[in-house]
């Protein structure tokens, strides 16, 4: 069962609690985890030898964070999440280099100057926020970026209609069960989509992308 008592506070005190469970439990949960990072910087066609600028937001354990060190080993990282314990756990993996943490959730981050960052990257942390912010962000995000730069973003839409919806959570199930997630793990993420998710179609996101200045 869920201990409710991570349940019982905001996203971010939820994330501190699974902090050290979460790489495993993850994994488990996700079954293309690591595809979801390949297919987040493919086609990016940057040149790795650059000191790109590079800001992900909801870091998270510094799994993707990782990923982008691997890519462009010179590139000057901004880490953002609401969690500091999540952020410890990747300022331990990443070590040394380039590297600013910011401890602050998406909304209430203090605005970056436009044009900073060559590349803007999240993954499955954009769903935790209202979908009247979803709009707002966007739009901080386009004002961050350099021209011609680059936002990607892995994240959980909501299928249309409602039934299609609850058919993938069913698949997204078993698919989990199939990978080794235990029903610990699956009432974890269930427990945590009900409480803290905000799932928008992927039409809003597009709609909201283009409004914000998005090609």
């Amino acid at each position: 069962m869920v201990n409710q008592s991570i349940m019982g506070g905001s996203v971010g005190d939820f994330f501190d609690q699974v902090s050290e469970q979460y790489d495993q439990s993850i994994e488990k949960a996700i079954p293309p985890y690591r595809e979801m990072f390949q297919a987040i910087l493919g086609y990016c066609f940057w040149d790795r030898a650059q000191p790109l600028s590079i800001l992900e937001l909801g870091c998270g354990t510094g799994n993707l964070s990782l990923y982008i060190r691997e890519i462009f080993p010179k590139a000057q990282l901004t880490l953002v999440d609401l969690s500091a314990d999540m952020l410890e756990h990747a300022a331990q993996k990443l070590g040394s280099g380039d590297i600013t943490l910011v401890n602050q959730g998406f909304m209430s981050l203090v605005d970056f100057a436009d044009s900073t960052f060559d590349l803007v990257v999240s993954s499955m942390a954009l769903h935790h926020l209202l979908d009247s912010e979803k709009p707002e962000l966007y739009d901080r995000i386009y004002r961050w970026l350099k021209p011609n730069g680059l936002f990607r973003c892995g994240d959980e839409t909501l299928a249309v209609p409602a039934e299609a919806h609850a058919l993938n959570l069913s698949q997204w199930e078993g698919w989990a069960r199939q990978c080794g997630a235990t029903q610990a793990d699956i009432d974890l993420w269930s427990e945590h989509a009900e409480k803290y998710d905000h799932y928008a179609p992927l039409a809003s996101h597009f709609q909201w992308l283009t409004q914000s200045g998005f090609q």
